[in-house]
């Protein structure tokens, strides 16, 4: 009797096993960790760092028939991140890196646009430095050559210019919102 009943046990819990799928193969969800190690702390845009701080860039009203071609784009504009404060130590080398998920583009190295009636065939592409002869930061990937500023007299600026850029043949009206998170990293 003892016999029979530790055989039925051991069947029954490997029948149960089976039918149970294993633990160390199933996702049920994703935990992301943010943060820094650094002994200083700028304030961004005269704001405190955070999800708070937020830059707006306005890139007008632009007409969907300026963009004839894929390439084509609006006029640039620019905006700057200001870096400042006492905790702003002189001598800091202050590098941005643009987050890589999200409405990021991957493919393209833009912004996609967001909302309920976002334009189409258009999309926003973000440049180092606000001169002529800035780079294209290459958005859903590590930049190779990020922009670099020294905190001087407890300032640094980073520079950038956006605007849009036609993506297909054909750009339809509609919103020309978007985003994109940073992370400041202090060496």
């Amino acid at each position: 009797m003892k016999r029979t009943s530790l055989l039925s046990l051991a069947t029954s819990s490997l029948m149960l096993a089976a039918l149970v799928p294993s633990l160390s193969h199933a996702t049920d969800g994703v935990v992301n960790f943010s943060g820094s190690i650094s002994d200083v702390t700028c304030n961004i845009n005269g704001q405190a760092p955070g999800e708070n701080n937020i830059t707006n860039v306005e890139l007008g009203r632009i007409s969907p028939s300026i963009f004839k071609a894929i390439g084509d784009a609006s006029p640039f504009e620019k905006f700057a991140l200001v870096l400042s404060g006492a905790q702003c130590a002189n001598g800091t080398k202050v590098v941005v890196d643009f987050d890589q998920v999200g409405n990021v583009d991957v493919v393209t190295g833009n912004l996609k646009l967001i909302g309920a009636a976002p334009a189409t065939g258009v999309q926003i592409q973000v440049f180092n430095d606000d001169v002529a002869a800035g780079t294209k930061v290459p958005l859903g990937q590590s930049e190779a050559t990020p922009q670099v500023a020294t905190v001087a007299a407890n300032t640094a600026t980073l520079k950038f210019k956006a605007n849009y850029v036609a993506t297909a043949a054909t750009v339809g009206a509609g919103s020309g919102n978007s985003f994109v998170r940073y992370t400041l990293s202090y060496k």
